[in-house]
C-alpha cells in the first residue's frame, strides 16, 4: 500500500501549500480588487480554484475510504478531514456565495479570512500527522 502513502503525501502537501497561499495571499488580495470588477473576478476565481481543490479533497477522502475498507481506519485523519469539510461548507462556501451575490464587502472579506484560519490550521495539522506517520 505504498502507493496510498505516496498519494496521500502528495495530496496533503498540495492542499497544505494551497491553503497557505489562499490564506496569506489570495483572500487578502480581495481587499484590493476594484469594486466594479470584483464579482466577475470572484466568479472566475471560484470556478478555477474549484478545479484544483475539489479533486484533491475528493482524493483525500478516497484514500481514507481505502484505509477503512482494506487497511485500518485512521480515525484522527477522518475527524480532521470531516472538520475541514464542515468548515468549508459552513463558513467558506457561504462567504463566497454572498461575495458573488453582493459584491465586495469589507466585513465579508474579513470574515472569509478569519474563518479560513480553521481550515488552514486543520490542513497543517493533517500534513504534520501525515509526515509523522510516513517518516516518523
Amino acid at each position: 500500500m505504498e502507493y496510498l502513502t505516496v498519494s496521500q503525501l502528495i495530496i496533503d502537501s498540495s492542499l497544505l501549500i494551497l491553503i497557505w497561499l489562499v490564506q496569506l495571499i489570495i483572500y487578502p488580495s480581495f481587499r484590493y480588487t476594484a469594486d466594479e470588477y470584483f464579482i466577475i473576478w470572484h466568479a472566475r476565481y471560484t470556478r478555477l480554484i474549484a478545479l484544483v481543490v475539489t479533486p484533491l479533497m475528493l482524493f483525500q477522502v478516497g484514500i481514507e475510504i481505502m484505509h477503512v475498507l482494506f487497511l485500518t481506519p485512521r480515525w484522527l485523519r477522518i475527524g480532521i478531514i470531516a472538520a475541514i469539510w464542515i468548515s468549508t461548507f459552513s463558513f467558506s462556501v457561504p462567504c463566497h456565495n454572498r461575495l458573488h451575490a453582493e459584491g465586495k464587502k469589507g466585513a465579508l472579506v474579513q470574515r472569509l479570512i478569519e474563518t479560513n484560519w480553521i481550515r488552514t490550521v486543520l490542513w497543517s495539522i493533517l500534513f504534520l500527522e501525515t509526515t509523522s506517520q510516513s517518516y516518523g
